[in-house]
């Protein structure tokens, strides 16, 4: 999490933003985008800090384009895993946006030198850097930003505005801007997550060797409650198949260093045939779902993977 400072809160703005809608109706163009780019790269929205019936006081069309150029930032400089957007309240008068992703990184000599630009960023100026771009657009509504980084690790830039809460009496997030909006100094409860603890107590193996991607999958199933071991090759899969009777699901990566993936499916179903294999591979050719599939797999899905198709097979097969 970005760490941010108490700056003064001034807004001539009074326009009424509806914020899980607003985020929500990004995700097609960013996805759209980030596919554009040609990368391995996943897009996500992350829902679970959205509060329910919660707009704000604030222009989203300025936000938008400060989101934008974060985004676009992200892009430039991740070339696998993912980029994924969302908000958190974090007091009764301040919201943080934020976008991370998986890129190389900042080492924390240079990670402060930007910070320290940033905070003292002006309207003047003519760079043509995003993320500067970013945090001069932030100034001009009394907002900042701030990155925090680890190089080859990845970035999280926060936008961090502060607002004035409107809770909507309507349930649906789409009544933005009612008429019949409150105030109230304290958000509501956020809606529970659809995948929170949905596998509590169950283990999945995933077999990858790319550790941008694991971590891709470590943040799909945060909120489900399940287990997760990871093997980085094929032979480590199978021997952790063997000692993990608890297993109950293996996402099997093809192309691995050592033993592949198709070669650790065959070894894995000689002694648990019943275990349900999901092949995952990066570069799809027009076999390889044949090949997968002859070898024991019970899945096939490409890379970059499709979040919802993923987590709807896993559903089919722990029976959720």
């Amino acid at each position: 999490m970005c760490i941010t400072d108490k700056f003064k809160y001034r807004f001539s703005m009074k326009a009424v933003c509806q914020v899980n809608d607003f985020l929500k109706g990004l995700k097609p163009e960013y996805s759209k985008k980030i596919a554009s780019s040609g990368k391995r790269v996943m897009f996500l929205l992350d829902e679970k800090n959205f509060t329910p019936n919660v707009s704000i006081e604030l222009d989203c069309g300025i936000v938008k384009k400060i989101l934008d150029m974060l985004v676009d930032n992200s892009v430039k400089y991740t070339d696998k895993g993912y980029i994924k957007i969302g908000y958190k309240i974090l007091d009764n008068s301040m919201m943080q946006f934020f976008v991370e992703d998986t890129g190389i990184g900042f080492d924390a000599a240079t990670l402060t030198t930007i910070n320290d630009q940033l905070l003292n960023v002006t309207d003047d100026g003519d760079s043509a850097q995003n993320i500067v771009d970013a945090a001069k657009l932030a100034h001009s509504i009394d907002a900042k930003i701030q990155i925090d980084s680890q190089k080859d690790m990845g970035t999280t830039t926060c936008l961090s505005i502060h607002i004035q809460i409107v809770v909507t009496n309507d349930s649906n997030d789409s009544a933005a801007g009612s008429s019949q909006s409150t105030t109230s100094s304290e958000p509501s409860k956020a809606k529970r997550n659809p995948t929170a603890d949905l596998w509590k107590d169950r283990t999945i193996l995933i077999a990858e060797d790319e550790e941008v991607n694991y971590m891709f999958l470590e943040v799909l199933f945060e909120d489900t409650g399940a287990t997760l071991i990871h093997a980085s090759d094929g032979q480590q899969a199978v021997d952790l198949a063997k000692e993990h009777p608890e297993v109950e699901l293996i996402l099997m990566d093809i192309k691995m260093p050592n033993v592949n993936g198709l070669e650790a499916t065959k070894a894995i179903k000689a002694f648990r045939p019943q275990i349900p294999i999901i092949a995952q591979t990066a570069y799809a050719m027009q076999d390889d779902e044949y090949k997968a599939l002859q070898a024991g797999c019970n899945e096939y899905i490409s890379k970059p993977i499709d979040a919802n198709k993923l987590m709807g097979l896993v559903k089919k097969y722990l029976h959720t």
